[in-house]
Order: C-alpha cells, then structure tokens, then sequence
C-alpha cells in the first residue's frame, strides 16, 4: 500500500487539490437556472417526475441517479454538488489506471492537469446536471475501445457496450461520441480483416441499439416537442467551442484549442508513418470533437443551431484522453511549461470563480425568508426573469407567488385583512407614490441575493 502511494504521489495530490478546489467553491444554496429543474424535479412526486424527466430535452439517467441522493440527503444542494463532483473524481482516476498505465506517467499528469486544469471543468465538476457523468461514461467507453483494438475480449465488449449506453442515456451529444468510436472498432477490424471482431462488433451494436431502442421513441419525442429557442445564433462557427475555453486570462481559449488541435493533427500524422493501434485509438477519440463541430456547424446553417458550448464536454473529455498518445512523445520540460500555463490560467480562474462564490448571498435570503415570510403570504415579482420565480417557488413554497409583466399598485390591494404581500424588487420597478396613494404601507427590507440576481425586499400591507 505505502509503495502504491509513492509511486502515485504525484496523481494523489493532484487529485486532492482539485477536489479541495471544488469543494471550497461549492455553494450550498444557490442554484443556477438551468440547476433549478434538477433539483425541482428531484422534490416532485413520482408521477411529476417521471412526466418530467421524459418530457425534458435531455437522457433521463441523470436524474434518476441524482433522485435518490437528494431524498437520501433531506435536499441537501451541497451533496447534489458533490456527487456530481465524483463523476470528476472517476475520470481523474481513470489518468491513473489507464493513461498512467498505458502511456506513461508523464501522459497521465498532463491528462489529469488537462482535466481539471481547464477554464471549464471547475464549474461543471459541481454543477447539479448531467454533463460530468456524461462526459465520465464517454471517457470510460474510450478507455474500452482501447483495450478492445489492442486486444479483444468478451468482457471489453460488455464494458464497452454498458459504458455506451450509460453515456447514451446521460446525454444526446454522448450519443454523437459514440458514433465515432463504434464506427472507429467497425474500420480497423474491417481493415485488418479480422472476422470474429467484426462478428463481435455486430453483435455489440445489436446489443446497443435493442437496449437503446425503447427510449430513441421518447428521444424522437423530445426533439419533436422541443423548438431548441434557447440555442442562439453564434458569432462564429466555432463559438460554442471557444466558449468552454473562455477565462479571465486573454485568449487562453486558442491555447487550449491550439493543443487539441496539434495533438489530433500529430496523431493523424503518425498513424500514416507507422499504422499503429495507439495512433489510430487516438485520432478517433480526437476526431469526434471534431466531427461533431463540423456536422453542428453546417446542420446550424442549414437548418437551425443546435450547438452550445457546454453539449461539447463530452467529446473535449475523450479528445483530452486521446492527447495521451501524443504526450508521451513530447519532452517532460515541455509538458511541465505546458502544464505551468495551464495551472496559472486556472488559478486565476479559480480565484474569480471563489470571489463570486464568497460574495454570494443566497443564504442571507433563505434565513430572512424563514424568519419574516409566513404561510399563506403573497410574494409579486415582475417577470422580467424566469430564474427569480424558480428560486422564490423552490426555496420559498410557503408563499404565494404572484407574477405580472409590469408593477401595478393595484396588485396588493387586500382580498383579507390579514393580507401580506412582499415585492421582491430585481430592477427598481417599485412605484412608492402609487402604493402610497393606496393607503398601503411600505417597510423597506434592505437588499438580498438568489443566486445573480440582486433585489430589494420590500413588505406592503
């Protein structure tokens, strides 16, 4: 045990730093919006839920994963956080068992630095949504696609099949990944002329589409009900792909593209030279990034967008697994300055990431609202955004909310003498003078926070 800790010291600490990087930013209450529905749907009955999950425009696994944890925790949002964060904690490990394994150790550092020391993975590693665990069963199925060009057994095949269908049912772009890897096993046991492997390979893509197949109707019916509204045009066509990159530090978003691409053009390169099995596993984990870009981009001229920066992780996560080829042929002064510049963008990252975090006061909000609004007391808000009315209906059930488009004074005039209501103000919309002439009371409560969204709390009776 004490000789598996040196050899590995260097990976441990890794790995505990980061995690203590993540839990020092994970916040216990506040929630983005996105996050909202995950956590809403966890608190619904089944019956809610399940209409829910199968109606929404994403796989289903996650939230069934997450449901429990959150009914086993009392709801508890800094658990939800942290079990995303283990989806992390698999992938580093995986630089470990695997990259470290198969391609030194120098590929496994810059692997696991990669991975977490990136402008993106920080935020996503505690998100409460699916695209860490999507992204850690897509690296899983990499590292079998692997072990099955290298050397092919019955069990590779299973793990490759379970890990695809886990990734498959976590994530539609996971979906896209594998694409490329399965089509990846289909050439080269075509090529090689190897008859029991492609016989193998049917019998897993059967297996998959069978298991897959009852929910690709439900899939069909999502993408069918959903108009995809909140996909903006991009600036460029590879916007969405800079954004994951995007950081405090100027252009660290061509740094980090710049290594990707180099390490899918060195791959190219050195399967034409040698035809190497390592070669090519590397170039079809890298070209799935790419392929996946490249049918987005002219499916959103064609058609409509359908691409966001954040439905990229999955296929980023396998190309930073398919880098450790190339890695291993780079000298270590080089991969150590690489991994210096990668460690000051994201320490620059992390300390504005930690600042924001500090400066929330979401919590301030809960405590003011269990202290002061009561049962039965009316909340207004303007609908100026969806997110506020998420937080108020979530964090606060015991109020009433009521929505409207602009103030109206009209809107707190009393139904019963025991009528409270509270204006939580996110855009100085309140008309005292109107209130006032109203005969209505005003009580200013000072400012407080959900989440982004600062507002001042007024009581009016």
């Amino acid at each position: 045990m004490k000789q598996k800790i040196k050899e590995n010291l260097f990976e441990i600490m890794m790995i505990v730093l980061f995690l203590g990087m993540a839990v020092l930013v994970c916040p216990h209450n506040s929630i983005n919006f996105d996050e909202f529905y995950t956590v809403y749907w966890c608190k619904c009955e089944w019956s809610e839920f399940l209409y829910q999950v199968l109606h929404d425009t994403s796989p289903f696994l996650y939230y069934f994963m997450i449901r429990p944890v959150m009914v086993l925790t009392g709801q508890s949002i800094f658990i939800a956080r942290l079990f995303s964060l283990l989806s992390l904690l698999v992938m580093l490990l995986v630089g470990v068992g695997f990259v470290k394994k198969t391609f030194g150790q120098k590929a496994g550092f810059f692997f696991m630095a990669i991975l977490f020391l990136n402008p993106f993975m920080l935020q996503k590693s505690i998100e409460i949504r699916m695209y860490g665990w999507a992204s850690a069963f897509t690296v899983l199925s990499g590292v079998m696609c692997y072990r099955l060009l290298k050397k092919p057994e019955k069990k590779e095949w299973i793990w490759f099949t379970v890990f695809s269908l886990l990734a498959a049912y976590t994530h539609y772009y996971a979906v896209l990944s594998m694409v490329f890897l399965y089509l990846g096993l289909l050439f080269y046991f075509l090529a090689s002329h190897n008859k029991k492997e492609v016989k193998n390979f049917f019998i897993c893509g059967i297996a998959t589409v069978l298991a897959y197949l009852p929910f690709l109707l439900i899939a069909m019916a999502q993408i069918r009900e959903s108009s995809g509204n909140w996909i903006p045009i991009p600036d460029s066509r590879l916007q969405a792909l800079k954004e994951l990159f995007y950081s405090e530090v100027s252009y660290s978003e061509f740094f980090y593209l710049g290594l990707m691409a180099a390490a899918t053009v060195f791959a190219f390169i050195v399967f034409l030279k040698k035809r190497c099995v390592e070669s090519y596993w590397s170039l079809v984990c890298c070209s799935a990034l790419w392929g996946i870009v490249a049918f987005c981009v002219v499916f959103g001229e064609l058609v409509k967008p359908i691409m966001l920066s954040r439905y990229l992780i999955m296929p980023v996560c396998l190309l930073f697994l398919g880098m450790s080829f190339a890695v291993k042929y780079i000298n270590k002064y080089v991969v150590l300055v690489i991994c210096l510049i990668m460690a000051l963008i994201a320490g620059i990252r992390f300390t504005y990431v930690y600042k924001a975090t500090a400066a929330d006061e979401t919590v301030k909000m809960l405590e003011f609202a269990e202290e002061n609004i009561a049962e039965g007391d009316k909340v207004v808000l303007i609908s100026k955004d969806d997110y506020l009315y998420n937080c108020v209906d979530y964090f606060i059930p015991q109020a009433q909310i009521i929505y409207i488009g602009d103030f109206d004074a009209e809107v707190f005039e009393k139904e019963e003498a025991d009528d409270i209501f509270w204006f939580l103000d996110n855009g100085e919309f309140i008309d005292k003078k109107a209130l006032e002439e109203k005969g209505l009371m005003i009580t200013e409560y000072g400012w407080y926070q959900f989440g982004y969204i600062d507002m001042e709390v007024y009581q009016i009776q």
